[in-house]
């Protein structure tokens, strides 16, 4: 099936009367083959999607023209003025006047055709296991050595193999085996996930996971479930064996189902300080992080003890000449002013000048790169340019709870026709 010329169909007809027939000719497949292969591709069923395509359309009508709602209605493929209405309301919450007042922008991106591979989504039953922990100094094929060291101490096992990465513990990495026992010490686990197939190679695997966080979750229907199975890590593997051979592996993202819309809002901020530290590598957040609050509580513990919100970005590293992406993270805590560092510390102030930002508001996610593509998606939409590279400041008001955090990415832009700020 030619995703992109269907992508294209629907957004060419989207104020038509869209039947699946037009569509699965458009893609040149059978109905059954279209279902299952758009939503393997989007996360989304075909009447889903082009449902929030529609509105997604209509609102940025609504938010930035004068045009009447009836024209809106029959431009966005809405069968009456009413039934715009409902759907503004149902999304939004708002009247369409109410949402055109208000400073929010409700936003669903458009695909992008990318079918790198098959996700499905299905509830699942993880039996009870116990977990066996693997250290070793080395990173590259560390899945590999911990299955061999398992095969070694359990010849003949043959049931259900998981894994994740785990706690370094000095300079040892860690790498987490679950496993089918009749002394398990890991309860059972029941919950929706999405699932991929890959072979076992790393590059395959690391791939794998990058399209389920950056391209299939950010414009799927769900987002990653608030409730993680085995603690805090959001994801882990399954390894398929025979004969004490991997042959391949399933991975599980836990999810749950999201209304679809993202929430964006442009308004003018005044300079915003974060004391930061940065580190690159293996568990490059959690160094960095560890660095900041250790600072903290040294010689600032007052706001070590009342941080609540937390700064996150990509770090870039210098390499002779030039500024490259590295992998590597820039994280710290926000403060209200700047702090006076002593000479030859780990850490440092940064500064994000006064100025005009799109900001988009959601909840606790292990990747914030889902929500950047989003954000830049709306931002070159909307004819704006981004100055610099986006930054996700978590929240935790409500507690340190997974689902009592929330996450805003700041880009700061300027109209993209003339170079000059909006405000």
């Amino acid at each position: 099936m030619s995703l992109d010329i269907l992508l294209d169909a629907m957004e060419q007809g989207i104020a038509n009367d869209l039947s699946v027939e037009d569509l699965a000719g458009a893609g040149f497949v059978s109905r059954t083959q279209l279902y299952r292969e758009f939503y393997n591709a989007t996360g989304h069923s075909v009447k889903e999607y082009v449902r929030k395509r529609r509105l997604s359309r209509a609102l940025a009508l609504i938010k930035h023209t004068d045009m009447p709602l009836l024209e809106i209605a029959q431009e966005c493929g809405f069968g009456s003025q009413q039934a715009l209405c409902k759907g503004v309301k149902a999304a939004t919450g708002l009247s369409p006047l109410q949402y055109k007042a208000g400073g929010d922008e409700y936003y669903f991106p458009v695909s992008t055709g990318q079918r790198a591979r098959t996700v499905a989504v299905s509830t699942e039953a993880i039996p009870p296991t116990r977990r066996l922990l693997y250290y070793d100094s080395r990173l590259r094929g560390i899945e590999n050595r911990a299955l061999a060291w398992l095969f070694a101490e359990m010849p003949g096992y043959s049931g259900r193999i998981y894994g994740r990465n785990g706690q370094q513990k000095g300079s040892k990495l860690c790498y987490e085996l679950f496993v089918e026992s009749d002394h398990p010490d890991q309860p059972e686990i029941t919950g929706t996930f999405a699932k991929t197939a890959c072979p076992n190679i790393e590059d395959e695997i690391n791939a794998a996971w990058d399209y389920l966080y950056d391209d299939w979750l950010r414009t799927s229907m769900f987002s990653m479930s608030v409730e993680q199975p085995w603690g805090e890590q959001p994801y882990f593997e399954e390894y398929i064996c025979a004969n004490g051979q991997v042959r391949g592996l399933k991975l599980y993202l836990p999810v749950q189902k999201r209304p679809g819309f993202h929430r964006i809002r442009l308004c003018r901020c005044g300079d915003m300080h974060f004391l930061v530290a940065r580190r690159s590598g293996r568990d490059a957040e959690e160094a960095a992080s560890r660095a900041v609050m250790g600072f903290l509580a040294t010689r600032h513990p007052s706001l070590a003890q009342t941080a609540r919100q937390f700064y996150v970005s990509t770090a870039e590293t210098e390499q002779g000449l030039h500024l490259v992406q590295a992998q590597g993270y820039a994280c710290g805590v926000v403060l209200q002013a700047p702090l006076s560092l002593p000479p030859g510390c780990e850490v440092e102030m940064l500064t994000h000048p006064a100025g005009e930002y799109a900001v988009l508001e959601g909840d606790c996610c292990g990747d914030s790169g889902a929500y950047q593509a989003v954000l830049g998606a709306w931002t070159q939409g909307m004819g704006l340019s981004a100055l610099g590279a986006p930054f996700a400041v978590y929240e935790a008001d409500g507690g340190f709870d997974t689902q009592n955090i929330r996450v805003k990415i700041y880009s700061q832009v300027k109209n993209g026709t003339n170079g000059q700020d909006r405000g």
